[in-house]
């Protein structure tokens, strides 16, 4: 009755009787009869029907009131009057899920103008700038590696989205720099180690290779003594062994697709558990697909386009070594945090934990790196 549409019909007449014989024999059903006195009955019948009633109600001298009405029939008449209201509300919605999913805002803080400037730039290209949607953008763990593979100086990048905007925290490695004011200084060691090589263009060595220092110890000093108690700026490297305990999350997924010059990039869209438009082949395997969820307001929406990064099996994958790749990427971790001069000179994996491409890794590494920091004297 709901798509028929239906109508509740009270007749009020002494021939009312008649009147619902007649109907019976014309083949015009009705249900939910009941007398609401001795000349009026009540009934309900589909809405169609209903106009039937007109045309014999003064045959028999009834009088036909129509109460409830409803279904779908009885809407689609009165569209007069609600279809303005509802297509108002649906374009409000439309454009309220229009702007949940655009980018309004992307601040960068931290670093440098110009390196500021570079991020700027590559964050265009890789879709996430102002007026964009959400979904353009490549994923915020892709974006992140992006920044720190191409834009050097960058120790650490942070994404942050919070609803259409986007917030990115850069930091920059400093390293130790000449000291350019020629003021007095000492070289001290920032970390325990053990030298492994000294070259030294200003001041006096206190150290030499295979010596073991602990942090703070003086390696060049500025102080002559042999010349007459004069003192001077330190400039120098000092190598050393050191040695770090890491605990590491490494996605393959990404350390694999770095590996890739030209990976072939297909869409599906998913509503829940539901995939549609999956295009892949057997000769391609998937090495990474991120989800790019549709939102409403604040809401995650329960469908959303995912992004598959393929590559033909013919030409690589087979050989990839994950532990290689979980060493380069731990090494290219050091480097942005501690310098791009250290060297991974050996190294143990204590333990491991695999869930499908992350892996939580905890390894021992014993590492080439400069130990100076400037230290002035006064």
């Amino acid at each position: 009755m709901l798509f028929k549409g239906y109508v509740d019909v009270e007749i009020k007449g002494v021939q009312a009787e008649q009147m619902l014989d007649y109907l019976v024999r014309q083949d015009i059903p009705f249900y939910n009869l009941r007398r609401a006195d001795g000349n009026t009955l009540k009934l309900t019948m589909k809405y169609r029907d209903a106009f039937f009633l007109k045309k014999v109600r003064k045959q028999f001298g009834c009088k036909i009131t129509f109460q409830n009405r409803g279904g779908l029939p009885h809407l689609y008449s009165r569209r007069k009057k609600w279809a303005p209201i509802a297509i108002g509300i649906l374009l409000s919605i439309l454009l309220l899920f229009v702007v949940s999913n655009m980018i309004w805002k992307v601040e960068i803080t931290g670093g440098s103008p110009e390196v500021r400037y570079k991020v700027e730039q590559l964050i265009d290209e890789l879709g996430l700038k102002k007026g964009n949607f959400i979904q353009q953008a490549e994923s915020i763990s892709l974006i992140e590696m992006e920044i720190m593979n191409k834009i050097e100086h960058v120790s650490y990048v942070g994404i942050k989205k919070s609803g259409s905007s986007f917030h990115i925290n850069i930091q920059e490695y400093k390293d130790t720099k000449h000291n350019q004011s020629k003021i007095p200084s000492d070289l001290v060691a920032k970390k325990a180690g053990t030298i492994n090589d000294i070259y030294v263009t200003r001041g006096r060595p206190l150290v030499r290779v295979n010596d073991f220092v602990k942090k703070g110890d003086v390696l060049v000093t500025g102080f002559l003594a042999d010349e007459g108690n004069v003192y001077t700026y330190s400039e120098g490297t000092i190598l050393a062994e050191v040695w770090y305990n890491i605990n590491a999350t490494i996605d393959l997924q990404k350390e694999r697709l770095k590996l890739v010059n030209e990976p072939v990039n297909k869409y599906s869209i998913s509503i829940r558990k539901w995939e549609f438009f999956d295009g892949n082949n057997k000769e391609q395997r998937l090495l990474m697909e991120v989800k790019k969820p549709f939102y409403f307001l604040k809401w995650e929406l329960p469908f959303a386009i995912y992004k598959k990064y393929y590559y033909d099996e013919k030409k690589l994958i087979n050989e990839i070594n994950d532990e290689q790749l979980m060493i380069d990427a731990i090494e290219n971790q050091l480097k942005r945090k501690l310098g791009q001069s250290i060297e991974l000179d050996y190294y143990k994996i204590l333990h491991q934990k695999r869930d499908n491409d992350k892996v939580n890794i905890k390894l021992f590494v014993k590492l080439i790196a400069d130990l100076r920091v400037l230290y002035y004297l006064y």
